[in-house]
């Protein structure tokens, strides 16, 4: 019995648009027998070739010198054929996850009826295809009836009969592969991905991007590749357009963003960074207030259940009311035990902006409590056992456990006094902050660019990077604080305020403060009030 199922059309096989479902066959001249071959879903459904066949018409299809399509692999055929002669090796697919397999035959008269095919030498019937092959959503079906329903004739560049695929980046994909899948010739694919360097590398696309390709139709060949335009992140438009030399050209377009400012309100349960997200507060901002709490709370220990955070920062839109990043943080308020700690942005006349609280004091302490964050705190200071040696040993600083990579913040200004390998310490950096006080980072990855011995740095300044060299257990800072060359306990150390304000820098931040209050307090939680000074 001949093969069985729903045929495909490869009536379209060579032309503009190609196959839009099924396998293309690939054929050769003649190498001396004539095959008799027939495809089928199913080895068993093949038998002798249908003798009744009769086809309403004859031609010649306009074989490219190479043709492709997928075949979904439930649809892959087996094949029968007679020839010894003419041996076969299979179908070609473009599925990187199936071997790529093509068909040697001769070339032959094709025949074709509805939506069949056969092939004969002169009056000699030879064979029928038939493939099974289930509808396909394939990019490809897409274009090509799109293609397939605009009107003859070539199209100028933006002219509206132009077609636009949209493909979205998955894991290990490269620009130029995603350009081949969809026939665009490798040296346009080449000059296209040159010129988008302008304006984007393209190693930086990532999976989940959206990138729109558009092509137009031509009276004979492929479709012509127009360009493309994606947004690698939100209000950022890149477009890659041909020229009328026929080469590419990139842009890069910035969306107006609308300003606006946020009230949210949370109650810590287990952490902050919890309590944060479940209130709706994006991770940027988040971060942002860890930091600038960070001179007087000790999160690992100072945080309790029931405790209380509100926040008043920026947010920036698109017009089309999509987040694009948090700005700066106006107000924030923590409550912790009881005790009500709001701090307020404010730029003073020298354009420097810091945090203050209701006094207008600075919150800047000669050094940071944590030169690190999101780090939980492993060790404490004093005698314990050392997980290493095995037996009691005086711990001369605190540890905090994290990836290996965490970025390590200088504690406050000063210079470095040694950066290098430091006995058990490992990789170590040690900061010389007054005459009475010292830093001390040990068990470091690497060291950040430029730290060297007798190199200035600002407080905050990232340092080097966590990691577990020397006498280490795995990856974690060890940091210490030295007064007058003695280690003493980071966590018990109290610091002097960093600036006051006064006179009219003073009046001017309290007529600032009063003004964020009143805006704060006419915000319900959760609100976002537009174009908010």
């Amino acid at each position: 019995m001949p093969p069985t199922g729903r045929p495909v059309r490869f009536t379209l096989v060579g032309s503009a648009i190609g196959a839009a479902l099924g396998a293309t066959l690939y054929f050769n001249p003649p190498v001396s027998a004539t095959p008799l071959f027939a495809l089928s879903p199913k080895p068993a459904e093949i038998g002798s070739a249908a003798s009744a066949f009769s086809p309403a018409f004859a031609a010649t299809p306009p074989f490219a010198p190479s043709l492709a399509d997928r075949v979904p692999e439930p649809a892959l055929p087996a094949l029968a054929m007679t020839g010894a002669n003419h041996p076969f090796r299979g179908l070609s697919s473009h599925d990187s996850s199936y071997p790529r397999r093509s068909l040697d035959a001769t070339a032959l008269d094709w025949q074709g009826s509805g939506d069949s095919l056969t092939a004969t030498v002169g009056a000699e019937f030879l064979a029928e295809l038939d493939i099974m092959v289930p509808p396909a959503p394939g990019l490809d079906e897409d274009l090509a009836a799109a293609l397939a329903a605009l009107p003859a004739g070539k199209a100028g560049a933006g002219d509206s009969s132009a077609v636009d695929l949209t493909i979205t980046v998955s894991r290990g994909d490269t620009l130029m592969e995603l350009l081949s899948e969809q026939d665009v010739p490798l040296t346009e694919a080449h000059d296209a991905i040159e010129a988008l360097r302008a304006s984007f590398d393209p190693r930086e696309i990532r999976p989940g991007h959206e990138l729109t390709l558009s092509f137009e139709p031509r009276d004979e060949g492929a479709p012509l590749f127009r360009g493309l335009s994606f947004e690698p992140t939100i209000g950022t438009t890149i477009t890659l357009t041909r020229t009328a030399e026929n080469g590419f050209a990139s842009t890069k377009q910035e969306a107006k963003l609308v300003r606006k400012v946020a009230r949210y309100d949370g109650e810590i349960s287990s952490s902050l960074f919890e309590a944060g997200i479940k209130a709706g507060i994006e991770q940027t901002a988040l971060s942002e207030l860890i930091r600038i709490y960070s001179y007087d709370v000790d999160f690992q220990r100072d945080l309790q259940k029931g405790d209380r955070f509100s926040m008043f920062y920026e947010q920036y839109y698109t017009d089309d009311g999509r987040l694009v990043r948090a700005g700066n943080v106006l107000f924030a308020s923590m409550t912790l035990s009881g005790t009500v700690m709001p701090l307020y942005r404010f730029e003073d006349t020298e354009g420097f902006v810091d945090y203050y609280n209701g006094k207008g004091e600075g919150i800047r302490k000669a050094l940071l409590r944590t030169p690190i964050n999101g780090a939980r705190l492993s060790s404490g200071f004093g005698l314990r056992r050392h997980p290493v040696l095995g037996f009691s040993k005086m711990h001369k600083g605190v540890d905090f456990a994290a990836p290996p990579g965490t970025p390590i913040y200088a504690a406050g200004d000063g210079v470095v006094e040694k950066a290098g390998p430091f006995s058990s310490y490992g990789n170590y950096v040690r900061l010389r902050h007054t005459e009475d006080y010292k830093t001390a980072y040990a068990h470091m990855k690497g060291f950040a660019a430029g730290i060297t011995a007798g190199k200035k740095v600002r407080q905050g300044q990232v340092i080097g990077y966590v990691g577990t060299t020397g006498r280490s257990t795995g990856p974690h800072l060890h940091y210490e604080i030295l007064r007058q060359n003695a280690q003493v306990n980071p966590m018990g150390v109290r610091f002097p305020s960093g600036k006051s304000l006064r006179g009219k820098e003073l009046a001017a931040f309290q007529k600032e403060r009063a003004r964020v209050d009143m805006a704060f307090q006419a915000t319900p939680s959760g609100t976002k009030l537009a174009s908010a000074n």
